[in-house]
């Protein structure tokens, strides 16, 4: 046992001194005390020296390293044959295995510091300011740094850190810094100017090629491909910075053109990865500063036109549209006013925008021919027709999928086809324009309907003429009123009663939507008239009779009113005011009494009391009845001045009552009760059925009616809940039936 363990002791202690001496022969060899010269690690101040120079003495120590490097044999031990790669080699261990951490750092440093002094120095002499980099002159140390450049092409040649890769992350770093703030300062922010990008890359061509060409070697700059790499670099770097001006360059479209076309022709030299990032980009610039409740709604239609028409200028296979588009298209959808802003754009000629003129072009298309595949387009031949491409050459930019087919849409720039796509029906939009031509043709004082007639014919253009059938009969109904009224008139002039004062809108009520509702009593001498009116129609049209909508309409009346005069004195004077007929009414009964309370005309108008309160700040604000509280009442009585005065002291606020004739309050509720009846009438015959098979019956038998069923099941369901709550349905295990009541 002793011997072995004596034994084990001698190779131990062999071994221990071997590795001590490969050690002390590691120390010693002459590359390592090369690195350790470099890094002044022996020298006094040790490695804070290093520190203390920083980047600034990396050119004087690389060009002591490669000095070493013109005599190989120097760096050989022990007499071996050391030549100049394994030299090289050697050498290069050496350096980077002692370099500190920030040693790729300082040369990122270098490089950078190397580059803006070339920058600076071309736009001197092209007196170029708009590229420069860095407003500080380099001074004395810029001027010292560009004298010893050749010096350091030329160690950094003889040590091969660049062109073998020991030095590529921090030259790509540089490069890539100094191109993006070059390209920044240049086109950040102008979007009109035209061959931007032809700019960058003379650039490139001036100050990166030469610059890169010397520092890696004409041999490594041809055999690694670096003149393509820089073009890639500068597309790369021009993307980036419109990246950051995406929402910009869309809300400045059509001014902003230049910059969508530059900015295609850089995508294209970058390929699909640069296509992705900028999808992602726009999709986030739209998201933070456009779909929020802060926008109005006719504010993102806008946007989401201009973006349509610049994505179909850089991507004519819609791919892009239908990535960045999408979080738009959901946010419209969930908007409630959304199909209002996108038909009054439709019809307004001062605020419409593009939607106006998308509705007037020429080459529009229905919209059931506008969304057809443009592999189903059928259109003749001209003499400027052109065959498609090939489909190989139909590539998404994103997914790169070969034979993307677009939509004849989306190739013609059918906005309006896109906007009504995003429901996926047209009779929204229908329903909508009918509510809001009701609206236009009741308040239409004068009854033109030239505007009208004319929009309407646009849109059957787009919507078809059985869609708009009814919109037709809406307006003939008030064309029709001007030749009755008119008829009326004359007879009763003729008849020696006083001058007619009645104009009346005759509608159909079957093709109207469903019109306000709320009745009230009106005065009678204001009724006298009505009924006068009413009598000679029926005369004119017998068997027919006019049925009133008393709350609609407009009265002109003239009344005494204090108001301050240029003395600012409260003076009496008649003036003209145009109000409902329920303000007319109010007001008529203080020709019978000066003083009311508000539960008085209430009993005499059947009208709400609360509504009297509200209707009478009216005539309030206009300074013709005072109101003062007794108890728990209201009393009104005609203005005196000196109540005009205390008027001025306590003016209220009246709630705007801007009654619109159609109310979409009561075209739901239409519609719900068509729904319902349907449904009753379907559990009556059938008895029990689930969901989906009451949502596929409805989608069957409403579809020949006036209301559209349109609901989704989800939608569907809610409303049959509420059946249930109203104790005409019940719901067992998900099948819906007929609430039998039990006695």
């Amino acid at each position: 046992m002793a011997t072995t363990s004596t034994t084990h002791q001698q190779l131990y202690e062999q071994r221990l001194a071997s590795a001590l001496a490969r050690a002390k022969s590691a120390r010693e060899r002459p590359t390592t005390l090369l690195a350790r010269e470099f890094f002044a690690e022996g020298g006094a101040g040790g490695a804070n020296r290093y520190a203390g120079d920083g980047w600034r003495s990396l050119p004087r120590r690389l060009q002591n390293l490669a000095a070493s490097l013109r005599d190989p044999a120097s760096l050989a031990q022990g007499g071996e044959a050391v030549d100049g790669d394994d030299a090289r080699v050697r050498l290069a261990a050496a350096v980077f295995f002692r370099a500190p951490p920030s040693f790729l750092d300082d040369f990122r440093q270098l490089f950078e510091a190397l580059l803006k002094a070339r920058q600076r120095q071309w736009s001197r002499e092209n007196a170029e300011e708009s590229m420069d980099v860095d407003d500080e002159e380099g001074g004395e140390g810029e001027a010292l740094l560009l004298a010893e450049e050749g010096r350091l092409n030329q160690s950094l040649a003889t040590l091969g850190w660049v062109s073998s890769g020991q030095l590529r992350r921090p030259f790509r770093e540089a490069l890539h810094a100094v191109t993006m703030a070059a390209i920044q300062e240049k086109v950040a922010g102008d979007f009109e100017a035209e061959g931007l990008l032809d700019s960058v890359l003379e650039w490139k061509n001036a100050v990166l090629l030469p610059w890169a060409s010397n520092l890696v070697g004409s041999e490594a700059f041809a055999k690694d491909r670096w003149e393509a790499q820089l073009e890639y670099v500068a597309s790369e770097c021009f993307v980036h910075v419109r990246m950051k001006e995406l929402f910009d360059l869309v809300t400045e479209y059509p001014d902003s053109l230049p910059a969508v076309r530059e900015l295609t022709v850089a995508l294209d030299r970058t390929g699909r990865l640069c296509y992705q990032s900028l999808a992602n980009e726009w999709r986030n610039a739209l998201k933070a500063r456009l779909l929020h409740p802060g926008a109005e709604t006719t504010q993102i239609i806008e946007v989401y036109i201009n973006t349509i028409k610049v994505l179909r200028e850089m991507d004519p296979s819609g791919e892009l549209l239908e990535v960045v588009s999408q979080p738009v298209r959901e946010y419209l959808k969930g908007r409630s006013d959304t199909i209002r802003c996108i038909i009054t754009s439709l019809t307004d000629e001062e605020n419409g925008g593009d939607l106006y003129e998308e509705l007037r072009r020429q080459d529009a298309k229905p919209l059931e021919e506008a969304q057809l595949d443009e592999e189903d387009d059928e259109e003749p031949p001209t003499f400027d027709w052109e065959p498609p491409p090939s489909i190989l050459k139909r590539r998404g930019v994103i997914t790169g999928q070969v034979g993307r087919v677009t939509s004849s849409s989306r190739r013609t720039g059918d906005i309006l086809s896109m906007l009504v796509g995003i429901w996926g029906s047209k009779d929204l939009f229908v329903n909508e324009y009918k509510i809001m031509l009701a609206d236009k043709l009741l308040s239409n004082l004068e009854y033109d309907t030239d505007k009208e007639v004319h929009n309407l014919e646009l849109l059957k253009l787009r919507f078809g003429e059985e869609a708009m059938r009814q919109c037709e009969v809406m307006i003939k109904d008030i064309d029709d009123s001007k030749r009755i009224q008119t008829n009326i008139h004359s007879t009763l002039g003729a008849a020696g009663s006083e001058v007619p004062v009645v104009d009346a809108a005759l509608v159909s009520h079957i093709f109207w939507p469903a019109l306000q509702s709320v009745e009230f009593e009106n005065h009678p001498r204001l009724q006298s008239k009505l009924d006068e009116f009413s009598a000679e129609y029926t005369r004119l049209k017998a068997p027919r009779k006019l049925v009133w909508m008393k709350q609609l309409g407009t009265v002109e009346l003239e009344v005494e009113a204090y108001e301050h005069d240029e003395d600012g004195q409260l003076v009496s004077h008649v003036k003209e005011v145009s109000c409902t007929p329920a303000h007319a009414t109010l007001l008529a009964h203080f020709e019978d009494k000066s003083e009311w309370t508000s539960a008085e005309l209430s009993t005499k108008t059947v009208m709400p009391e609360d509504m009297v309160r509200k209707r009478m700040l009216f005539w309030t604000n206009q300074r013709v009845v005072h109101a003062k509280r007794s108890h728990d009442d209201t009393v009104y009585s005609l203005i005196s001045a000196s109540e005009a005065d205390a008027n001025d002291q306590s003016f209220q606020h009246e709630d705007e009552d801007q009654e619109q004739a159609v109310s979409h309050g009561a075209h739901e509720e239409q519609e719900r009760k068509v729904y319902e009846s349907y449904i009753i009438g379907m559990l009556s015959n059938l008895g029990q059925l689930p969901l989906e098979r009451i949502h596929s019956m409805l989608k069957t038998f409403v579809a020949g009616s006036d209301h559209k069923y349109d609901k989704t099941p989800q939608q569907l369901a809610v409303f049959l809940q509420q059946l249930c709550k109203e104790e005409k349905l019940e719901c067992s295990h998900g099948m819906y039936s007929i609430l039998k009541k039990r006695s």
